[in-house]
């Protein structure tokens, strides 16, 4: 009950104090990318071609009898771990402008087949629409919702076949009090289900469950504009994390557990252009962590991260990433992590029409505070490195139409028993949106 009012009261009491913030926590850019044509409604296709040597993750130890699908578990114990997946997407993109409203959305269905594990073949759904509202000469936003029906992805359960679905909703905005000052602030619904539309019932699928949760976050900050349009300021969020769908019972004393937790956060944030071709941008404070139950996996500690970008030249560009976060990574555990990670994405623009891009990271996730009640620690270990590289190629023959082609390397170094993966594959991918892009 409680947080239905939350989710029914919040959204009206910032709308009412006009007081809404533009430095979200979700940026729905990063869901929708509206087109620059004066379409209304875009129908847009995408086939993507996947081939990979260890597609579905598997450890170097893992044992594939404890898997609960036959036709997955017999190929596995043949040794074969490398497939090939199509997946085909349609959608449609919809751009509407009123007055200085502006309305995008979209909506998009994929079908996924893989070709040696059949039995994984899945669909999933996508939508997303935003509301870029503005008010007077000072006040401004975002109104929006996601919704996402997909495969887990494998890290941490490889080999099962489990959906999850994901909602968000959030509010956000900035009200610029003063041309040096700006007060913002955001509202934040997500909501995470596992397991409702899964056919099996083993053990992964039963952990799996465990990471059905809610969380509702508020932020609210001030920033001050320098003459030269570069801010710096203080951000205060709060997130209310709630996994009441997953509690359970300790077995040995009987008392209840849960994973519901809050956090406090206090940030600093500088956007910093160091030249015409350089920019900084540094969030990092204090965050504290507290745990309804298991009181050692509460956290205080410091958080950061920055990006560098750097245009080179007219055609060469650089973006360096920084971060040392506390996070459950993709929603894949109950546990948080201290991670700890650096990314390079260099591109060069070859031509108008032809670009190379790469995307190189290096990531330590550690579960200090791991407990195995709701996770399979043999499964994400206590200690675990990522790296990633990717080199991708991009060709644009016509503004309706992109191409590209990928070769990737990605591995796991850990200390759980099951051991870690090494993985290795190229894709292939056609994207064509009706009018321009």
């Amino acid at each position: 009950m409680v947080s239905y009012l939350l989710r029914l009261c919040i959204p009206i009491v910032l709308l009412s104090m006009l007081v809404i913030s533009s430095a979200a926590a979700v940026d729905p850019n990063k869901f929708l990318q509206p087109s620059a044509s004066s379409k209304l409604i875009q129908p847009y296709f995408s086939y993507t071609l996947v081939a990979d040597d260890n597609i579905m993750r598997i450890r170097d130890r893992f044992n594939p009898g404890t898997l609960e699908d036959s036709q997955v578990k017999d190929e596995l114990l043949k040794g074969h771990r490398s497939d090939i997946s199509n997946r085909f997407v349609g959608g449609v993109l919809l751009n509407k402008e009123i007055s200085r409203q502006r309305f995008t959305g979209d909506l998009s269905w994929a079908y996924n087949k893989f070709e040696r594990f059949s039995d994984m073949s899945n669909d999933f759904k996508n939508a997303a629409g935003n509301w870029n509202w503005v008010v007077g000469k000072r006040l401004e936003g975002n109104m929006g919702v996601t919704y996402n029906e997909s495969l887990m992805p494998f890290l941490f359960q490889p080999g099962a076949k489990i959906f999850r679905t994901e909602q968000t909703q959030f509010v956000n905005g900035v009200w610029t009090i003063h041309p040096r000052w700006r007060l913002n602030s955001e509202y934040l619904h997500y909501d995470l289900d596992v397991g409702k539309n899964n056919l099996t019932s083993g053990f992964a699928a039963q952990r799996a469950a465990n990471l059905t949760r809610t969380e509702d976050r508020f932020e609210g900050g001030i920033d001050y504009v320098t003459p030269g349009k570069n801010t710096i300021g203080v951000l205060f969020r709060y997130i209310i994390g709630d996994f009441s769908r997953a509690s359970g019972t300790d077995p040995i004393t009987g008392l209840p557990l849960s994973s519901d937790f809050d956090q406090k956060e206090v940030m600093g944030k500088v956007n910093w252009a160091v030249t015409e071709k350089s920019r900084f941008l540094v969030t990092g404070g204090w965050v504290e962590r507290l745990n309804a139950s298991v009181k050692g996996r509460d956290f205080s500690g410091f958080n950061a991260r920055g990006t560098y970008t750097w245009q080179m030249t007219e055609k060469l560009g650089l973006s360096i990433n920084g971060w040392r976060v506390t996070a459950a990574m993709n929603n894949l555990t109950t546990n948080f992590s201290l991670n700890t990670g650096v990314s390079v994405q260099p591109y060069w623009q070859i031509t108008e029409r032809i670009r190379f891009e790469g995307d190189f990271s290096y990531e330590k996730r550690n579960f200090d505070r791991l407990t195995g009640f709701f996770d399979d620690a043999s499964i994400v270990g206590r200690k675990n490195t990522f790296r990633n590289a990717t080199l991708r190629a991009v060709y644009v023959p016509h503004p309706s139409l992109l191409l590209s082609t990928s070769i990737f390397h990605s591995d796991l170094s850990t200390d759980a028993t099951a051991g870690g993966f090494n993985a290795n594959g190229v894709t292939a991918n056609l994207q064509y949106v009706y009018g321009k892009r």
